[in-house]
This record gives structure tokens, sequence and C-alpha cells, in this order.
């Protein structure tokens, strides 16, 4: 009887241990221009390690492995290229705002990252939003994004051309990355483009992460659970006795 109790006690006393430990946080994402998250090979100053965490509703993720990509007739530099932390209640996220607006020609601005949960949690959903899509005459906007990750690192492409300001968010739920995931790699590709005679524009592009319950949250479930046992099994055996 006194093994039962002994081993009640050491699991409980685990769990809840496991559960206290906190989760390692980079530094938070800070409000800046792209050329200070990507590094030199990518038109930036930051190191090829550089690495930031946004925070929500209790939800922390880690961005890293930030890339950009310009091109087009005309290009935008990374430091001319907003990169903000979002925390509404969708979700923790990143915004980027490039400001992009031309009369002639093109633009392109393709800019990559990785998006990890803390603390062993799963992404359930990624939420994209684009800001103030307009365009006249020949005029387009295509935006384009590639999400990669799950037991295989499977690749998904989501595309809405021509974008418009009329739809310009989407909800990918878990069914479209393959189910909920710890970790994925993002490429976010918009492309505007002048026509013959047109203009393009738009203010910013952005994601959001929802997450599923993380394994912590689940092991003080466990620990409480395990402590109620006991507590039952002691009052059981005092009555009996």
């Amino acid at each position: 009887m006194t093994h039962k109790i002994t081993k009640y006690l050491i699991l409980a006393t685990g769990a809840l241990c496991l559960s206290a430990i906190p989760a390692l946080a980079d530094s938070a994402c800070t409000a800046t221009n792209l050329g200070n998250y990507v590094d030199s090979m990518y038109g930036g100053t930051a190191s090829s390690s550089f690495s930031c965490s946004v925070t929500s509703d209790g939800v922390t993720l880690d961005f890293s492995n930030f890339t950009y990509t310009p091109g087009g007739s005309t290009q935008i530099a990374a430091d001319d290229i907003g990169v903000s932390a979002v925390t509404t209640p969708d979700g923790p996220g990143l915004n980027f705002d490039p400001a992009a607006s031309i009369s002639s020609g093109t633009e392109d601005v393709e800019i990559g990252f990785t998006v990890t949960a803390e603390g062993g949690a799963d992404l359930s959903d990624i939420y994209i939003d684009l800001a103030n899509v307009l365009t006249t005459g020949t005029g387009t906007v295509t935006y384009d994004e590639e999400f990669c990750g799950g037991m295989e690192n499977e690749c998904s492409l989501y595309v809405e051309a021509p974008a418009t300001d009329d739809v310009n968010s989407v909800n990918l739920s878990n069914t479209a990355i393959g189910g909920p995931v710890t970790s994925l790699t993002i490429t976010k590709d918009v492309l505007l483009s002048a026509g013959t005679a047109g203009t393009a524009s738009t203010t910013g592009f952005l994601n959001e992460y929802s997450t599923v319950p993380e394994p912590r949250g689940v092991s003080m479930l466990l620990g409480l659970g395990l402590l109620a046992g006991f507590v039952v099994f002691k009052r059981r055996q005092v009555v009996q006795s």
C-alpha cells in the first residue's frame, strides 16, 4: 500500500515540476525595418542566427531564418520594408509593410521566415491578411504563400490572383497546413504589376497563428489529476480503517 502512495506522489510531483519549467524565449520582435531582421546575404544587417518572439494571450511564437528577395523592374530595399509584431485576438504574428506602389513595370516582394510555437505547442492555423490592395486600369496584385512543415516537411501553396481589397484575408485551417505542426517555414510573395496602363499598390501583409494547448498545460492537469486521485485514495483508506 505504501508503495502505491509513493508512486502517486512521485508521478504527481514530477508532472507539476515539468509544468513549472519556464519556456525559453527569444527577445521580443521590435517594430523596425526588415534590414534589421535579415543578414547581409539578403540585404540586411542582422546576424544569420537572428530570431525574435511575439507573445499574445499567453501564446509565444519564435520567428527565425528571415530571408528577403526583391524582384521586378522596380525593387524595394530591405530597409524600406517595415516589420511589426501583431498581438490581436487572432493570435501572435508579424506584419510587413513595403508601402508598395507602382504606375509602370512591376514590383516583387518575397519574404521568408520560420515560425515555431514554444514549449512543444502546435500551430493549428494560419491567418493571412492583405491591407489596402488598390488597382486601376490594367494594374494587378498577386499574392502567393508557401508553407512547409509537418512530419514530412511537405509544402503547400496558397495563391490569391488577383488580390483585391474586397477579398484580402483568409484562414488556412489545420487541415490545409497538414494537421497541427510545431513549426512552419513560410515564404510570402507579393507581386505588383501596372500592366500596359494601370497602377497597383498595397500597404502591407501579415500572418497570425493559432495554437493548440502546449504540453506544459497538459502536464499540469495530469499532476492535479494524480493529486486528486491520491486524496481520494487516502480518504477511502481512512474510512476503511
